[in-house]
């Protein structure tokens, strides 16, 4: 499996070397003076003007996503990945009580929404940069297919592009990653259930938890509205990408008998490339014959270091408010969902 290439960032160079710097324990104090000094480090790293790949911009783009994708997509924009929290089934030998248990899985997925409002700044970035680079600064739109095609290929490459690399390659460690073919005959019902199968396999959901996690994603392909996607110029797929959190019990002794548990937050990035033709005919209203639903997938699994994260979290905030003018629990508030109990009955 190919780790992605780091972004390019363009004009959103100086901002992000910044992100990466306050980021760095060794070079936090010297963020911190700066930020507590003047607004500059942040409004100079990209200009303060108010047209394409300036901070302007950049606070229009993250300001909507935290508004949901219904939001992103009334303004003719491809929505920010979709975020799934799974809350963990409780382990019989776990020596938490529930409540102990649920308590510390819920202060995981604060630390794991927190940490994807700087994912999404540097995706916001990245499409940014990308559009740029090919001579087209304003955004590609919705209701043109091939704009369309291109916008779904740039969020998708720059999720798991930004989610693997710096500053975040800091903060995760890499636990897995495995690439996947999905090609079955069906219909839209048993794709359906099929697609939710395929990629959520080895969660061990309930069929009430599964339901959940249905409802979550029918909203998100729903905000795609009538989206019509031309491919000529995206290899003939349309792109997404999801991210899954999730805390993980581990026994770091080794011994059944003499455990030491540890409550692990992880993100799982579930990058995909649907053919064109399966998009086409999954997203249609009309045919609801059977077809060959085909794509190829990406599943990474990252392990959050926690400490490092929190020693980060400060100097890190403080420029995304700077940006969005909210904070991070602001900013994931409607856009990160409440976790889905995997034993809900």
């Amino acid at each position: 499996m190919a780790f992605p290439t780091p972004p390019d960032f363009g004009d959103f160079q100086p901002l992000a070397d910044l992100v990466i710097r306050a980021s760095d324990p060794f070079l936090t104090a010297s963020v911190v003076r700066e930020l507590a000094a003047s607004d500059g480090p942040v409004t100079a790293a990209a200009g303060d003007g108010t047209g394409p790949g300036s901070i302007a911009e950049l606070w229009d783009r993250l300001s909507t996503a935290a508004g949901g994708p219904t939001a992103e997509t009334g303004k003719d924009r491809v929505p920010m990945p979709q975020d799934v929290a799974i809350m963990p089934a409780k382990g019989a030998d776990s020596p938490l009580s529930d409540e102990a248990h649920v308590t510390k899985a819920l202060a995981d997925f604060e630390h794991l929404r927190d940490i994807t409002s700087v994912a999404d700044l540097f995706i916001a970035m990245a499409n940014i940069a990308k559009r740029a680079k090919r001579g087209h600064p304003e955004e590609y739109r919705l209701s043109v297919p091939a704009e369309a095609a291109q916008a779904f290929a740039d969020m998708a490459d720059s999720a798991y592009s930004v989610m693997l690399g710096p500053p975040l390659a800091g903060m995760f460690s890499f636990v897995s990653g495995t690439q996947n073919t999905f090609k079955r005959n069906m219909s839209k019902t048993e794709l359906h259930l099929g697609f939710l199968a395929e990629l959520f396999s080895g969660f061990s959901l309930t069929d009430v938890a599964k339901k959940q996690l249905d409802g979550i994603l029918t909203n998100f392909i729903k905000s795609l509205g009538d989206v019509s996607v031309s491919t000529e110029e995206t290899k003939n797929t349309v792109d997404q990408t999801i991210r899954v959190h999730q805390t993980v019990a581990t026994n770091i002794s080794g011994n059944s008998e003499h455990p030491i548990w540890i409550y692990q937050p992880r993100t799982r990035i579930i990058y995909m490339h649907v053919d064109a033709s399966s998009w086409k005919w999954a997203t249609n209203k009309a045919n609801h014959e059977k077809s060959t639903f085909n794509m190829q997938y990406v599943v990474v699994d990252i392990d959050l270091n926690v400490n490092r994260w929190l020693s980060a979290k400060p100097q890190l905030e403080a420029i995304f408010k700077q940006i969005t003018s909210q904070t991070f629990k602001q900013y994931g508030k409607i856009k990160f969902p409440a976790p889905i109990d995997a034993e809900a009955k």
